[in-house]
């Protein structure tokens, strides 16, 4: 609208200038030069309106980038869910700032709804949570795959999913997509300004997938917390013996979280001594599944105190003797160990 009335008025200053030339100039060649000027300078008043018209910068285009948390949940219906599948589809990451945690289906898996209303179903980056179906567990490295270590994970997952039902349903959480691959969402989401993700595997609660939990979870395994329990095999009910010995099978480690060559040295079975006078150890003997022996040698376990056997290599102090057989002893999923007196043919075993 500004730009055709400043073309009117260039357009009216130019005729009026004009007219008014050829009005007071007396001769016909200096009639046809007036005239011709009063021309160009009406053309001139078209050009310079029409400048500014050519050279108005136009709207910046939209791109890909994602879009910060408060824009993207402002936007609802299909502006919205067409922002994130352009993310999905660059592989960005996207972030939803004012999600609220509508249910938690796994302990590793949780479903939340944005700000817009949309809802949202994510996989735990970087970890992974025991199943509720001990038949159907997978093995995890430090943890016996037996019954009894598939019980124990299995366990742990449901304790896990109670509190995290209890904690976190109706509450504000921060979710941040870090892959979107078909079929696979999976994000870290922070609760209270802390990772839930590292939280789990720093209570045990998961195990870590990849590097970036990775002292989390060593630091679980030394403390021996939440699924990391399940690696000690410990008796639930009187352990059967013969001729009563106050010497017992207290605590059994036999898949530890490692492989092969490097876990044997924390491979290991505790015993301890629940009477009230001192044991002779030098004729008892160790016996794993009937086919590995060990024998203590001359070695006296005190009242109360315990006796840590290691199948690794290294040097025997009061508390600890080492098997040093260089390969593991103890299988991953079962067996049985014993304890026998070959002066007395008394005898403690336990199986796991």
């Amino acid at each position: 609208m500004f730009a055709l009335a400043l073309f009117a008025l260039f357009l009216a200053a130019g005729l009026f200038v004009g007219g008014y030339v050829i009005a007071r100039a007396g001769r016909t060649g200096r009639r046809r030069t007036v005239i011709v000027a009063a021309v160009l300078l009406a053309a001139g008043g078209v050009t310079v309106p029409a400048m500014p018209a050519a050279v108005t910068p136009s709207p910046e285009p939209m791109t890909s980038a994602p879009m910060p948390a408060a824009v993207a949940d402002a936007g609802a219906g299909a502006g919205a869910a067409a922002d994130e599948r352009r993310d999905t589809r660059a592989g960005a990451a996207t972030v939803a700032a004012n999600a609220t945690v509508v249910a938690v289906s796994a302990p590793d898996r949780l479903t939340y709804r944005t700000g817009s209303g949309a809802r949202r179903t994510v996989r735990l980056a970087g970890v992974d949570a025991p199943g509720l179906d001990a038949a159907t567990l997978e093995p995890f490295d430090g943890v016996p795959t037996g019954d009894q270590g598939r019980r124990c994970l299995a366990d742990h997952g449901q304790r896990a999913l109670v509190d995290l039902r209890t904690d976190l349903v109706g509450a504000g959480v921060t979710v941040r997509t870090t892959s979107t691959a078909v079929g696979t969402r999976t994000a870290v989401v922070t609760v209270d300004g802390q990772p839930l993700n590292r939280r789990l595997v720093e209570r045990g609660r998961a195990r870590a997938t990849d590097g970036r939990y990775a002292d989390a979870e060593r630091a679980a395994q030394n403390a021996r917390r939440g699924i990391w329990s399940c690696g000690v095999v410990e008796p639930t009910r009187p352990i059967r013996e013969s001729n009563t010995s106050a010497l017992r099978i207290v605590a059994v480690h036999p898949n530890p979280p490692d492989d092969a060559a490097a876990g044997i040295d924390d491979e290991f079975i505790i015993i301890e001594n629940t009477g009230e006078r001192a044991i002779d150890l030098s004729d008892w003997s160790l016996i794993v599944d009937d086919t590995h022996y060990y024998f203590f040698g001359d070695r006296r376990l005190q009242p109360g105190a315990e006796l840590v056997v290691s199948v690794g290599t290294g040097r025997d102090d009061e508390g600890r003797v080492y098997w040093a057989t260089g390969r593991p002893v103890l299988d991953d999923g079962s067996g049985t160990i014993r304890l026998i007196d070959g002066d007395t043919d008394r005898s403690v075993w336990l199986s796991y």
